[in-house]
């Protein structure tokens, strides 16, 4: 291993003031700055709409695990009748509620660190398509007979927000420069 030397320059005078004295220029809604970069040093454009796509998905995590957690007797309302079935539905779904905070809070810990994010996003496009399934055949086949017109949102909200992940599991290369924060 060699050496530093007190005599070797690390950086230029010209290399030290472009990088201070580069600006982030704006281009069809990306921006290209100096941070943005691969592994391989070349510029990379920063997706906008990641700080947009990362509050839907904590706004529905977030209110969707309060209401599973908090309010469970109201997301059982329209499923099986027999108490077996509300007994287990209710395990089922603070189960599934205490799951989504875990994985969510490991998503967020990937994303503001940035641990591996690419893998993790494109990790948890798979999880929440398997969830969204796994629910069906748990959850939604208990339906009663007339089911409340906004289970298809709900359904809908959940399509949403696998397609959120799928787009920043695509953008994942293209996300905020370091240091991130919760709304960057």
């Amino acid at each position: 291993m060699s050496r530093l030397r007190a005599d070797h320059v690390l950086v230029t005078d010209e290399e030290l003031h472009a990088l201070l004295d580069s600006e982030p220029s704006v281009e069809l809604g990306l921006t290209n700055t100096p941070n943005a970069s691969d592994k391989s040093g070349t510029q990379l454009k920063v997706d906008p709409w990641f700080k947009f796509r990362n509050f839907f998905l904590l706004a529905l995590v977030s209110a969707s695990s309060i209401k599973l957690l908090f309010f469970t007797h109201v997301a059982i309302a329209n499923f099986a009748n027999h108490e077996s079935g509300i007994a287990d539905l209710t395990f089922y779904m603070k189960l599934r509620a205490l799951f989504v905070i875990a994985i969510s809070a490991v998503y967020l810990y990937s994303y503001l660190k940035d641990w591996y994010f690419e893998k993790i996003s494109l990790m948890y496009v798979g999880i929440a398509s398997t969830a969204l399934v796994m629910d069906y055949f748990n959850a939604y086949a208990n339906l009663s007979e007339t089911p409340l017109q906004w289970v298809p949102g709900l359904i809908a909200l959940r399509l949403m927000a696998i397609a959120c992940l799928g787009l920043n599991a695509l953008h994942a290369r293209q996300a905020p420069p370091m240091p991130r924060h919760l709304w960057s």
